[in-house]
């Protein structure tokens, strides 16, 4: 999950416009399948790369935990979505992970060292758990999906209190904790932003090029056939038998 970049009261409330338009309950657990199938693979990663056994330990719970998400989120989904649903499409996207940043090639323990990748795992957490907690109030309707919902902000409970212990443990022994963590805020902020922009700028050049599609050139391409045509709405004879058009070949 990204760090929320709106107040809870805000995103609560934009939560509860978007949640109720149709198809977006199954398409968002279907996108949050894969956003947990990625946060596993990196805690994996990490695991590997940890070099203290309780640390291991943490991560390699971590780990399970995201990919336990990965698999509640997917078997919601397909629940949800009819049989031609968005959701199904985002479901079967395998590029869908790397194409939307939620990986890439190197993991990022291996980017970010460790303790940016700790500030990294406790500030998503703390969002995460927000979130859903969000998600489990706005979908009351639908028992199923909020017992879910909370039994991830559980899990997501643990994963804030082991990482900022672990950063606790990391400005004890002297590493500038602090200045981390507002960087990785800063930079997750920067992308989230960058995200949104994107996605709000395909969003518009898909409506003004739909505007000027039916404003301008659908009327000028029906006015442009009209007058080719003769009052009478037949085709002069020439747009049927152009002049010469039977003429005879020389031999």
């Amino acid at each position: 999950m990204t760090p929320l970049l709106l107040p809870l009261p805000l995103f609560r409330l934009i939560s509860r416009v978007i949640w109720r338009l149709p198809g977006t309950p199954a398409r968002k657990m279907a996108e949050f399948s894969h956003v947990e199938s990625g946060s596993g693979l990196d805690m994996l990663a990490a695991t590997e790369a940890a070099t203290d056994p309780l640390l291991r330990r943490k991560y390699f719970r971590h780990a399970l935990d995201e990919l336990k998400h990965a698999r509640m989120f997917r078997e919601r989904a397909r629940i949800l979505a009819d049989s031609h649903g968005r959701a199904h499409a985002v479901l079967e996207d395998t590029g869908f992970i790397g194409d939307h940043g939620i990986r890439s090639d190197r993991s990022l323990v291996e980017q970010l060292g460790e303790t940016e990748f700790l500030a990294f795992v406790w500030l998503h957490e703390l969002a995460g758990a927000a979130q859903f907690e969000v998600y489990a109030e706005l979908l009351r309707q639908d028992p199923d999906s909020t017992r879910m919902f909370e039994e991830i902000a559980r899990d997501e409970r643990f994963h804030i209190a082991y990482s900022r212990a672990e950063l606790d443990r990391l400005a004890k022994a002297g590493a500038p904790v602090r200045r981390v963590v507002w960087t990785t805020r800063g930079r997750d902020l920067w992308q989230s932003w960058g995200r949104f922009a994107a996605s709000f700028g395909d969003r518009m050049a898909a409506i003004w090029l739909t505007l000027l599609y039916f404003g301008l050139v659908a009327p000028f391409a029906m006015i442009a056939r009209s007058r080719e045509r003769l009052p009478g709405g037949l085709l002069p004879a020439e747009a049927i038998d152009p002049p010469g058009a039977y003429a005879r070949r020389p031999g």
